[in-house]
């Protein structure tokens, strides 16, 4: 009953692709910010404390940068009672000290608040995130396998990759820097209106006007984001197939077909964040727009009441025009943070989908009855399928089958007759639609599924092994048993048991570590027999009952099959045994077989049995040529079978043992020439300078950015200049004070209008920029990858989930650099620079001092903070590449995964990779937040300083109080534009860590390919081979020698086989032919003369056809896979090939 309400609630797998876009998912969550609340609600108590002190600090913090105005308020106040004679020298000296304690005062106060609200919301981000990623992971490994039929799969392994971050970014630093927005501008507005609520009534209708606009923008901004992730989505999923299959893109060279199909999605994404343009170009330019004319309007207003008599003191003026100016600039500031949110709320309504979806066959559900005593017997009974994604073709129809425990059963006939489908139904892959699958007569719906899969073992026939050690794969058969939890003397003992059984304990024992032996990613670097017998060893380690064999042996070369198949027999041994087999001959010792056409069952009897009736099964035996003669029996041409363990020459599965050759250091540079870690780091400057030199085709925007950027860079000084003016209108009465005051103010609005254009113009090209370095970098990561060596894909670290997620976050860190925010961050250089000049040129003593003492701490802090954050953003960067590897892993593989009913260890394992990632982030984060607080206080020590000194030349008379103003506005400005410039090295360290990996990856030249010397160079028609004293190691494992000096000769049309023992290096002669290596001494020629290494291996594959142990297809029809075989984009040849 609750199976089926379950069940009736699910949302249906072929529904799940269009409902889980980022529009609908934001849609149904009730908007993007109930999505982004929910973020919150996977922290437990201990962060919601984190995030209640760092928004309290950050809360503080705003507060005490509002505070700042009603200082400067004083400052002008007292400034204008020394000038006009109402405070003496000393006096004015006096209560200069004092104002200027209260700055240092309240710099203290910022660098506590400052590195609490920093340190506490980035650390519990990384929490809430890890719980976020955790429950995302759990909820796509409880999925039914079904759901993963339509393809979702690598969209859900790059989502948990790529969403993660995006969410982290959302709730970390910016959110407490909104919060500290928000404290600017209510307690600015709060100032204002006890000091002066007339002039601050007049002025305050600036700011509904900016919170309008953003509002209306960041609706559409979001809308336009979801959609952009969704097509992102498609986009990592197809290139995650293609990332996973280097070999096959190598061989067939269709690098450019799957790089420009690929790039269709990017266009798709690159046209969406096009509209972005417009949106940003009225959003920016309008708020600082607004910001500059309610300065014009706060002056214009100020004097004319001071006129009337309605204000008594300047300083009330400056008060609340520097109250409002900070509080809308407050909210400006929070634009690119809102960016940031929508983004997070995007990527988080595409995980809740997932999370909230309803399992139809979930492996974490506890229920169901655990039998303590299994015999074996399985029986089928009226069962009806279709598959989900072909509901319209019934697969099994009305068919039973009664299995015995102990006895061995085989299914056989065509392809299509419903033979795997049996297996997934036992399996509980799927539920049948009509009909009960029992166990020991009980149905398998009633019995729990971790129990019933523990078993209920299965060896397929393409073996999944996971990236680890050979013990960590056979000990996965332990999961959910008894000996889970031993001690590993305990668990190598029952792993060795099985590898004997297995016939795979002694490839095992000649590896270089034995069972703590590292295999690559999928068991890359076993052979495929040595996979296989592993895999065996696998299901059988927990003792299951029932073993489920789906065509072990079909893809193996007929020396492995034999040894495969016999460890196989031996596996099979007082088990109820279920085989599914091509080869006939690997099943006729079978105590029953079942042979099937079109769902049914056409006729079942032992080998002998079948062969007297001459029915459906002696034709399949004819149609393989088993030589079946009339009475009746096979003719066994395969030898007699032996029990004991398979005689494999030992010489021959040395492939991974020890030597030393004169070629070893060649080697050794050859395994690290494509070590990241050996990079050289370019910075900031360099990076932006390579970007824009690789973009000509975004030059225009380029140029316009950089007008743009140095026009607005002018208006920090300028409005310094204004207000100096100002300063001095104030100390003027009547209609002089009133003229000069309407034309300063005047020149505050033509300042606006400049900032309108300059912002506009800003906002669109930046946005143009980062869509087209982001389209562009995305499609040319993939391409470098692709053109890789294939030893650069063995390595340990280019798995194919970190390789997905750095193409997924690099091009997506360089994206947040190169948009507005570098625009900004020019903005805020240039600021520094001309601020700072403008003080010096306008009198030396105080500029110099204040610059001098002031800037070089400021920056240095800055650069450390810099440096730290690059250093914490690589090391994290690493940490979840590693997590990112399970993630993609086990959702891929997830048939496998469910078999071995290892949900849990799996996310365990997944868990653990994410814990380590953030424990092991603590401690740098802690101590890079110390930079960062020091950046936002400091420039309050420079004010302090630059009110104390320029007061006491200003007393003794050697500068005049317009020069006083501008010095001190343009330090003013700087410093704070300085402390606005690092509140953006989060976004510039990942953009430069990101762009110096895509920089070196670019760079990276392989080592086979194609160069001027062998452009032209192709084969002749009809080659023959030659192999010369061939020796080869694999690069990344220079100590072991695979090929030890091959001679062999293959003539023009001659059938050629390889045969030996598992890892006797067949594989490698493959993979020496295809080039995916090449040898490290010896020679391949073709027809006698050219060397293979000499050719344009271009055009040399083009001649070379590949049919690989385990094929891979790509997305897409089987009409475009076929089509790939052919050296065109053209489809017209597939009906022949067909």
């Amino acid at each position: 009953m609750g199976a089926e309400a379950e069940k009736r609630e699910t949302v249906p797998a072929e529904d799940f692709a269009a409902e889980s876009s980022p529009a609908n998912a934001v849609k149904e969550e009730g908007g993007a910010f109930k999505a982004y609340l929910r973020i919150f609600s996977y922290g437990g108590t201990f962060e919601r404390i984190l995030q209640a002190v760092a928004l309290i600090c950050a809360v503080g913090s705003g507060a005490g940068i509002a505070l700042q105005n009603l200082i400067f308020g004083s400052f002008v106040t007292t400034i204008q009672d020394f000038t006009t004679g109402k405070s003496t020298p000393d006096h004015f000296r006096g209560e200069v000290s004092k104002l200027a304690l209260y700055f240092v005062y309240l710099g203290i106060a910022r660098f506590a608040l400052a590195y609490g609200y920093i340190s506490l919301t980035t650390f519990s981000a990384y929490r809430i995130t890890r719980n976020l990623r955790h429950k995302y992971l759990h909820a796509a490994l409880r999925q039914e396998v079904a759901f993963y039929d339509f393809g979702t799969g690598g969209s859900i392994a790059t989502q948990a990759i790529s969403n993660g971050r995006l969410i982290q970014a959302g709730i970390a630093e910016k959110l407490a820097l909104t919060f500290q927005g928000l404290a600017v501008f209510v307690t600015a507005f709060i100032i204002s209106f006890l000091t002066q609520w007339k002039l601050t009534l007049i002025v305050v209708g600036i700011a509904p006007l900016i919170l309008v606009v953003m509002g209306v923008a960041s609706t559409f901004e979001a809308a336009l984001e979801t959609k952009i992730l969704d097509t992102y989505a498609q986009a990592g999923s197809f290139s995650e197939g293609i990332l996973a299959s280097a070999r096959t893109v190598h061989a067939f060279e269709i690098r450019s077909r799957l790089v420009q199909k690929f790039d269709k999605f990017l266009q798709d994404a690159h046209n969406l964040g096009n509209k972005k343009s417009p949106l940003f170009g009225i959003l920016f330019s309008f708020e600082y727009f607004v910001i500059y004319a309610g300065f014009a309007l706060a002056f214009w207003q100020g004097i004319h009441m001071m006129n009337r008599g309605e204000i008594t003191e300047s300083g009330d003026i400056f008060t609340v025009l520097l109250s409002v100016v900070i509080g809308t600039t407050a909210l400006t500031m929070l634009t690119p943070y809102i960016i940031e949110f929508t983004r997070a709320a995007s990527a988080a309504a595409q995980l809740f989908k997932l999370i909230d979806r309803p399992s139809e066959i979930d492996p974490f559900d506890k229920s169901g009855e655990q039998p303590t005593d299994t015999v074996g017997v399985v029986d089928l009974e009226n069962i009806t399928f279709s598959y989900p994604t072909r509901p319209g073709v019934t697969v099994l129809d009305n068919f039973s089958l009664h299995i015995p425990a102990g006895k061995v059963t085989a299914l056989v006939g065509s392809s299509g007759s419903g033979k795997s489908t049996i297996i997934g139904l036992i399996e509980r892959w799927y539920n049948p639609k009509a009909g009960t699958i029992k166990l020991d007569g009980k149905p398998i719906d009633r019995l729990n599924l971790n129990w019933l899969r523990k078993n209920v073992r299965l060896v397929q026939q393409e073996p999944i092994l996971f990236q680890g050690t050979v013990f960590d794969n056979i000990a996965n058969g332990l999961v959910g048993t008894q000996w889970e939890n031993a001690p590993r003397e305990e668990q190598m003992q029952r792993v060795q048991e099985a590898a004997k059984i297995a016939f795979a304990h002694d490839f095992v024992s000649q590896l270089p570590e034995g069972y703590d032996t590292m295999i690559g990613e999928r068991g890359g670097l076993l052979s495929g027999g040595q996979k296989q017998r592993v895999a065996i060893a696998r299901s059988i380690i927990s003792q299951p009952k029932v073993l489920l064999l789906d065509e072990a042996t079909s893809a193996l070369d007929p020396h492995a099959e034999g040894v495969v198949q016999q460890a196989l027999d031996r596996a099979s041994e007082g088990r109820t045994t279920i085989t599914i087999a091509h080869k006939l001959a690997t099943i006729r010792k079978a105590d029953n077989i079942v042979v099937m056409n079109k769902g049914k069952i056409v006729e079942q009897g032992t080998h002998e049995g079948l062969l007297k009736q001459d029915g459906a099964y002696t034709r399949l035996v004819r149609a393989q040529n088993l030589s079946v003669p009339e009475e009746g029996s096979i003719t066994e041409t395969e030898g007699d079978d032996d029990d004991s363990a398979p005689k494999e020459n030992i010489e021959m599965t040395k492939t991974m043992s020890r030597y030393r050759t004169a070629d070893q250091t060649r080697m050794e540079l050859q395994k690290e020439r494509d070590n990241y870690g050996h990079h050289k780091q370019q910075g900031l400057i360099s990076v932006v300078i390579r970007m824009v030199r690789e973009t000509p085709e975004l030059n225009w925007a380029y140029f316009g950015t950089l007008v743009a950027v140095v026009v607005a860079a002018g208006a920090f000084p300028g409005q310094s200049l204004i207000i100096a003016n100002l300063v001095d209108v104030f100390t003027l009465t009547g209609s002089e004070m009133i003229s000069k005051g309407n034309f300063y103010s005047l020149m505050f609005f033509v300042l606006a209008l400049g900032v309108f254009v300059c912002y506009f113009a800003m906002g669109w090209t930046t946005n143009t920029i980062a869509q087209g370095l982001n389209h562009k970098l995305r499609k040319q990561a993939l391409n470098d990858f692709l053109r890789q060596d294939l030893q650069f894909f063995d390595r340990r670290e280019n798995n194919t989930g970190a390789l997905a997620s750095k193409l997924e976050s690099n091009p997506q860190s360089i994206l947040e650099l190169m948009g507005f925010n570098i625009g900004l961050i020019l903005i805020s250089t240039l600021n520094v620079v001309a601020c700072s000049i403008l003080a010096i040129a306008t009198t030396w003593k105080l500029g110099l001092v204040v610059v001098l003492a002031g800037l070089p701490p400021l920056v240095s802090s800055g650069y450390i903070k810099v440096r730290l954050d690059s250093k914490l953003d690589n090391s994290t960067s690493k940490r979840y590449s590693a997590s990112a590897a399970i993630a993609s892993e086990s959702v891929t593989a997830i048939r496998t995964v469910s078999s071995l009913a290892i949900e849990e260890s799996v996310l365990k394992r997944y868990t653990d990779e994410l814990d380590h990632a953030v424990m092991a982030s603590t401690a740098p984060l802690f101590t890079m937040t110390v930079a960062f607080g020091l950046t936002q206080c400091i420039e309050y020590f420079f004010m302090a300083l630059g009110f104390w000194y320029g007061c006491r030349l200003l007393s003794f008379n050697e500068i005049s109080m317009y020069q006083f103003f501008v010095a001190f506005m343009g330090t003013f400005f700087s410093g704070q534009a300085a402390a606005q410039l690092f509140q953006y090295s989060s976004s510039m360290t990942k953009g430069i860590n990101a762009a110096n990996y895509l920089f070196w990856l670019h760079d990276l030249q392989p080592t086979i390919q194609e160069t001027p010397d062998n452009h032209d160079k192709a084969p002749k028609s009809g080659t023959s081979l030659d192999f010369d004293h061939l020796k080869f190691s694999y690069p990344l494992r220079p100590e072991a020698h695979v090929l030890r000096g091959v001679d062999l000769e293959i003539k023009k049309g001659q059938f050629v086989a390889l045969v030996g023992a598992s890892g006797c290096g067949k594989s490698t002669m493959i993979a020496m032919l295809e080039r995916f290596y090449d040898p490290t001494t010896g020679t391949i020629r073709i027809d006698g003369d050219a060397a293979l290494s000499e050719l344009n291996p271009r055009l040399y594959r083009q001649f070379v056809a590949l049919v690989q142990q385990e094929p891979t297809l790509f997305q897409g029809s089987i009409r475009e896979n076929i089509a790939l075989g052919i050296d065109s984009d053209s489809l017209t040849d597939v009906p022949d090939a067909q």
